[in-house]
């Protein structure tokens, strides 16, 4: 019988071209008492050395210049009869076992390895090794190293049942399954139902005996239900060409990178619809631009009838919801940033509820309280409109196919130490509390665990991102807020959001019927590649008691203001226009006439920080749309100011 002493006198070959890697292994092997350990950086050396010294067993890395691995396994059936390869694969490809275990390799291990796992592996190779040589082939004690060691799964299979016969630890760890409880299943009660035919046509092949082996990739279910992806091969044990009795699978666990795969596409996927997205918004914002403005001098030309008006002003207030609107699509896009200011959260509570109620069915009812003492906090609208709207949309599916209630609160909460330490993340203090509950179907400890995961969702394939909890998560810790969420199966779910009160000073509101300052006859150049809104433009500020000329062509802006420099007291350009952007005409016109204000305007500011317009020479950043109110006040302060530009550049 071989025994220990036998083993650690085995003669052992390192081949890794790096030093590292060999010095590390050598000092492991002889720490545990093999004495006969060699080694080489030089992969073309490897077969030479052993012809000479027929090594037991050979640790061979893969990545390698000059002769990989691949080459190596190779090199050595010519030298091992019956392709019998002593050889243990080292590597960081762990993509590239399969490949390695069909060129001959007994065993593999990736990079970076666990010692204990190294030598348990080199200590049951050496003694099956030793076994062979030694002209004992004790089979059962062979195939029981072989099929308990292996670092896949493993099954013998009844070819024409597909019952499990026999099955590797390996592979009931996979599956959650005890070896007895495998025992009684079959391969197709453990394979995913949309998966259950992928291979039908090669099991076929292979019960009939017109095919010996296949591989592909496939689901099996785990007994707690979730899924497992598996790299599959089967394989045939008899003659050729006949009906075999069983079969061997060996699986490979590929969960992990398939979850990454799936991932990287949802990815791939929100970035093409983001720049989708981007681009609609943009053109959106020109429409709505035009519709508000519009809306705008109608209502001050129409003075008389009074229904008419009132017409007029719901049109104004829907483009500026619609305005809202886009505001989000950009800001999922990334083209718009975030514009934290001090609010009240019941305003906003409202105007999202007041939409999410037209877009709910009537059998989900609504139980509002918003308390009006809530305190001021420091935040985007838009922002705090997403997560009611995501919120919102998700309680209504957790309740979709029966009636129920959801419930919105907005109430002033003071924190002690007590409380803030029961949620982590939650410090002492006086907070707006915004809850949004539902009597749905409730969650259970290990759905909540995961619910903030980007991708992560429990809905079917095709009806969730599994981006909307993870938005709002990202947008509370952008807002210095906390997420406390309260739920049991079947009895609904609550999420508790924290915004901490705002502790700086409030500027007053600006008063709404104060007249906008009027011009005195000062030229303004407008230039916006859209006729219909440098139209609206010319007729906003002429109507504003300014003399404009307007262009839809840059270049001819530029041409204009070198052919008479003094000719206008202000430019005010839009920023996305073909041939040249209003951040470049903006430079070119400051170079003609230094002292030039420009006023620039964009739907998407994103990119547009405070270095950039300054550097171009722009005073201000109007948002699009953007109302004759807000450029009359505008254009007045840009010609009254001698403020430096920084100071009036914003994002």
């Amino acid at each position: 019988m071989i025994n220990d002493s036998d083993i650690l006198k085995a003669r052992i070959l390192i081949v890794d071209d790096q030093e590292a890697n060999v010095l590390l292994l050598q000092e492991m092997l002889h720490e545990a008492g093999y004495v006969s350990v060699s080694s080489t950086t030089n992969p073309c050396e490897a077969c030479g050395l052993h012809r000479k010294n027929r090594y037991h067993l050979i640790l061979l890395d893969l990545q390698m210049p000059v002769m990989d691995g691949f080459q190596v396994l190779e090199a050595l059936k010519e030298i091992e009869a019956g392709n019998d390869l002593p050889v243990l694969v080292i590597t960081a490809q762990p993509g590239h076992k399969l490949r390695a275990l069909r060129a001959g390799a007994k065993d593999f291990v990736s990079k970076p390895f666990d010692l204990a796992e190294v030598l348990i592996r080199v200590h049951n190779m050496l003694e099956i090794r030793l076994f062979h040589l030694s002209g004992i082939l004790e089979s059962e004690q062979w195939l029981k190293a072989i099929f308990d060691q292996a670092a896949v799964g493993v099954a013998q299979m009844d070819a024409a049942t597909g019952r499990f016969l026999r099955v590797n630890r390996r592979l009931c760890d996979l599956l959650g399954f005890t070896a007895g409880e495998m025992e009684r299943l079959t391969v197709p009660e453990v394979t995913h139902e949309q998966d259950a035919g992928l291979d039908a046509a090669e099991m076929a092949g292979m019960r009939n005996g017109s095919i010996r082996e296949f591989a592909l990739e496939k689901r099996f279910v785990r007994k707690d239900g979730a899924i497992a992806w598996v790299s599959l091969t089967m394989s045939s044990i008899g003659p050729p060409g006949e009906r075999p009795d069983s079969l061997v699978l060996v699986a490979q666990d590929i969960t992990a990178r398939k979850r990454l795969d799936e991932h990287l596409l949802q990815a791939q996927k929100m970035e093409v619809l983001g720049q989708f997205s981007g681009g609609v918004a943009h053109d959106f914002n020109n429409i709505l631009a035009a519709i508000s403005g519009y809306t705008e001098l109608s209502l001050i030309s129409l003075k008389e009838n009074e229904a008419v008006r009132k017409y007029l002003g719901s049109v104004l207030q829907a483009a500026r919801r619609a305005s809202g609107v886009v505001r989000q699509i950009l800001t999922f896009s990334r083209q718009q940033p975030q514009e934290r200011q001090a609010v009240g959260l019941q305003p906003i509570v409202r105007e999202t509820l007041d939409l999410l109620r037209v877009s709910i069915p009537s059998t989900i009812g609504f139980d509002v309280a918003l308390a009006v003492n809530a305190p001021t906090v420091f935040a985007d609208a838009n922002q705090i409109h997403q997560v009611l709207m995501n919120l919102g949309t998700n309680a209504w599916h957790a309740m979709k196919d029966r009636p129920g209630r959801m419930r919105f609160a907005l109430e002033r909460v003071v924190v002690d130490a007590a409380a803030a330490a029961a949620h982590p993340g939650l410090r002492p203090g006086t907070f707006a509390v915004l809850t949004v509950g539902d009597d749905g179907i409730g969650m259970d400890a290990k759905t909540q665990a995961r619910i903030f995961e980007p991708f992560f969702t429990t809905k079917p394939p095709g009806q969730g991102t599994g981006l909307g909890l993870a938005v709002v998560r990202g947008i509370m810790d952008a807002h210095d807020g906390v997420i406390a969420v309260y739920s049991e199966p079947g009895r609904g779910t609550t999420f508790r959001l924290y915004f901490p009160e705002f502790s700086g000073s409030v500027a007053s509101a600006e008063d709404p019927a104060a007249p906008v300052p009027r011009g005195n006859d000062e030229a303004i150049l407008v230039v916006d590649d859209e006729e219909l809104l440098a139209r609206l433009g010319e007729e906003a500020l002429v109507g504003l008691g300014y003399r404009v000329t307007f262009t839809t062509r840059p270049e001819e802006a530029v041409g204009m203001v070198e052919a008479d420099p003094g000719r206008f007291a202000l430019v005010l350009t839009d920023q996305t226009m073909p041939v040249m952007s209003g951040l470049v005409l903006a430079g070119r016109l400051r170079q003609l006439q230094p002292g030039l204000p420009i006023l620039l305007m964009s739907g998407a500011t994103a990119s547009l920080t405070p270095a950039r317009l300054e550097a171009a020479g722009v005073l201000r950043l109007l948002p699009k749309p953007c109302s004759i109110r807000s450029l009359g006040l505008a254009v007045h302060a840009a010609l009254e100011s001698g403020a430096p530009v920084a100071e009036l550049a914003i994002s």
